[in-house]
């Protein structure tokens, strides 16, 4: 059985994330909530994650706190583990998890171009209450409830990877870019989860004309017709009172239909939604 050594104290989001995926990678293993001896260093059977002063692959140790060259701990185990391109790649929000833990708020807020307070406001009661069952603990083992947890998260953060590489070159062959007055719009067919991997689709497209994104909607039979980074041209609610129209929302973003019409006319729908430029007056 492996043994994962982890340091004790407060839990933070990198030390959690790094044992969820070892436990998704190993067949039987206990965790520890307490300071490495020089055994557990030593221990080819032993991760030693985020504390223990010591990088080394090869020893299964990975902290990162004496170097601050090297990113967080979740990230080592995961260019140990082979993922990390992949996880770089896909989860937008995997880079800037590492710099929050590295940095702190401050300097990623400044990266970022914002004031940190909002990166604090924005933190998560979901994360501070799993993250303080896991501080409580001294030892997980494999019949408790959060141990279970965390492999489970573990195993659908690596799936999720593979799904999101896998659709993003379904989206590649499948995906319609058709043009609305002034802008463009993604048609996408697929029904299964249909927005997986599109933000990685529009990332790879990389036109700035593309405002509205349709789908078939996940809560309803219709179609689901989104509004791309808040466009000030386009605007659903003046399809509130068309027949084939099931929801609008308030702000105007997304609006679904009743059914799958045809593709047709959904875009006269849509056609709808976009405001004309205004000429430029002749000086």
């Amino acid at each position: 059985m492996h043994k994962i050594v982890v340091h004790p104290g407060s839990a933070h989001r990198d030390d959690f994330l790094a044992v969820s995926i070892l436990l998704a990678t190993l067949d039987e293993a206990e965790v520890f909530r307490c300071d490495p001896s020089a055994e557990d260093l030593a221990d080819p059977l032993t991760y030693v994650i985020d504390v223990g002063m010591e990088y080394n692959p090869s020893r299964l140790n990975f902290d990162h706190h004496q170097d601050r060259s090297l990113p967080c701990a979740f990230h080592l185990v995961m260019q140990y583990l082979g993922h990390h391109e992949d996880a770089q790649a896909v989860f937008g929000w995997y880079p800037f998890m590492s710099m929050m833990d590295v940095r702190g708020p401050h300097k990623t807020a400044e990266h970022l171009g914002i004031d940190a307070s909002v990166l604090l406001a924005s933190s998560s009661p979901i994360d501070g209450y799993i993250l303080s069952r896991f501080s409580k603990l001294r030892i997980l083992r494999q019949q408790d409830l959060l141990y279970q947890f965390m492999r489970e998260m573990g195993r659908d953060m690596l799936a999720l990877i593979k799904l999101k590489k896998e659709r993003l070159e379904r989206l590649k062959r499948e995906v319609e870019i058709v043009p609305v007055k002034h802008i463009k719009a993604v048609v996408c067919a697929i029904d299964d989860n249909p927005k997986l991997s599109m933000e990685l689709y529009l990332r790879h497209l990389n036109d700035e004309r593309i405002a509205i994104c349709i789908t078939p909607s996940v809560r309803g039979q219709g179609w689901e017709l989104l509004r791309l980074g808040d466009s000030s041209l386009v605007d659903f609610r003046v399809l509130a009172d068309h027949p084939d129209i099931r929801f609008v929302h308030a702000n105007g973003y997304i609006a679904t239909t009743r059914a799958l019409i045809p593709l047709d006319a959904v875009m006269q729908l849509v056609s709808r939604s976009v405001k004309d430029i205004e000429p430029t007056p002749e000086v």
